[in-house]
C-alpha cells in the first residue's frame, strides 16, 4: 500500500503532529470551594482598598482573614491581617490596627518570612507614631535597629530608614536624621521607587525647615512638588504646596506667592478630608494675610479655621 517504509514513517509523524495540535490541553484543576471563596474575598478587598472604599475593604479583608484561618493558610492569613490593619488605619481606627499588625508579624515570624515580618514592623512604627505612642515607637526602634535589615529588599530598607529619620528628627537629633534620610533616598533610588523617593525628599525639606535652612528647604519643596505632580499624587502635591508656602512666609519673601501656595494647599486638604493638615495650612495663611495687611481676607481665613476646629475635626496647636 505504501511505496516505502520512509513514506509510512513520514505519514505517521504527520498524523501524530496533527493529532497533538488538535487535541486540547487538560483543564486546570478546580480549586476547592473554600479556597476559591478565600481568594475571592482577598481580591475584592484589594480592589476596595485601591479605590479607598475603606469601610467596605475592612469587611472584605476580615472575611478573607476568617476564611484563610479556617484553611490554616497562615501565609495568606498574615497578608489579609496586614491589609485589614491598613484599612483600619485609613479609617483612623489605630487601636484596632496595632493588634492586627502584631498578629500578622507573629505569623510571619513563625513561618520564617523575614521580609513580610519587616513590612509588618514598619507599618507598626507608622501606626504607633500616628497614635503618638512614644514609648512603643522607641522600644520598637531599639528592637529593629539591633536586627539586620533585609539586604535583598532595598525598598524595605528605604521605608525603615525613612521612619527612623523622622523619629530622629522628633528627638532633635538633626545630624543623624539627615544621614538616615540620605540612606533612605539612596535605597529608594536603587529600587526605582519614585514615590518613596519623593516622600523622603519631602521629609528632607521638613528637616531643613526645622533647622531654619530656608533656601535649602524651598529648593527641596519645589523638587518634591515636581515629583509628586509627575506621579499624580494629590496628598504629596498638597503637602509640597503647604511646605513652599510656609518657607516663603518664614523667609518673608514673595508673600503673594506664599499666599497662593497656602490657599491651594488648604483647599486641597479640604478635598482630601485631611482636616488637621488643612487647619495647619489655614493658620499659616492667616499669618501670611496679616503680614500683607489683608485684614478682611485674614478674618475670613480665621473664621474658616475656627469653624473647622469647633466641629472637632481638627485640633488646635
Amino acid at each position: 500500500m505504501f511505496s516505502s517504509p520512509s513514506v509510512f514513517c513520514f505519514l505517521l509523524s504527520a498524523f501524530c503532529l496533527l493529532y497533538t495540535a488538535c487535541s486540547s490541553a487538560p483543564p486546570p484543576p478546580v480549586l476547592p470551594v473554600a479556597v476559591a471563596q478565600a481568594n475571592r474575598a482577598a481580591e475584592t478587598g484589594r480592589k476596595l482598598s485601591a479605590t479607598e472604599n475603606w469601610s467596605a475593604a475592612v469587611r472584605e479583608w476580615q472575611n478573607a482573614v476568617d476564611r484563610y484561618r479556617l484553611l490554616n493558610d497562615r501565609a495568606n492569613e498574615a497578608i489579609a491581617l496586614h491589609n485589614l490593619a491598613q484599612a483600619d488605619r485609613a479609617l483612623g481606627e489605630l487601636d484596632r490596627a496595632c493588634p492586627l499588625l502584631e498578629q500578622a508579624a507573629d505569623l510571619n515570624q513563625q513561618l520564617g518570612r523575614n521580609e513580610e515580618w519587616w513590612r509588618n514592623q514598619i507599618a507598626l512604627l507608622q501606626v504607633e507614631s500616628l497614635a503618638k505612642q512614644t514609648a512603643a515607637v522607641e522600644a520598637r526602634f531599639a528592637k529593629l535597629t539591633a536586627s539586620p535589615t533585609p539586604d535583598a529588599q532595598p525598598q524595605l530598607q528605604g521605608l525603615f530608614y525613612n521612619e527612623l529619620g523622622q523619629w530622629q528628627q522628633r528627638q532633635g537629633d538633626f545630624v543623624k536624621a539627615d544621614e538616615t534620610f540620605r540612606r533612605a533616598e539612596q535605597a529608594m533610588t536603587k529600587t526605582g521607587d519614585r514615590s518613596g523617593a519623593a516622600v523622603v525628599l519631602a521629609n528632607r525639606a521638613r528637616l531643613d525647615e526645622a533647622q531654619h535652612k530656608l533656601p535649602d528647604a524651598l529648593e527641596k519643596w519645589g523638587q518634591a512638588l515636581t515629583r509628586f505632580e509627575s506621579l499624580a499624587d494629590p496628598p504629596g502635591i498638597a503637602a509640597s504646596l503647604a511646605g513652599e508656602g510656609r518657607v516663603l512666609l518664614a523667609a518673608g519673601q514673595n508673600l503673594p506667592a506664599a499666599e497662593t501656595c497656602l490657599r491651594r494647599a488648604a483647599e486641597n486638604f479640604r478635598l482630601l478630608k485631611k482636616n488637621d493638615d488643612r487647619a495647619a495650612a489655614l493658620r499659616s495663611l492667616v499669618e501670611c494675610l496679616v503680614a500683607q495687611k489683608k485684614t478682611s481676607e485674614a478674618n475670613e481665613a480665621q473664621r474658616m479655621l475656627e469653624e473647622l476646629c469647633t466641629t472637632g475635626k481638627a485640633k488646635g496647636n
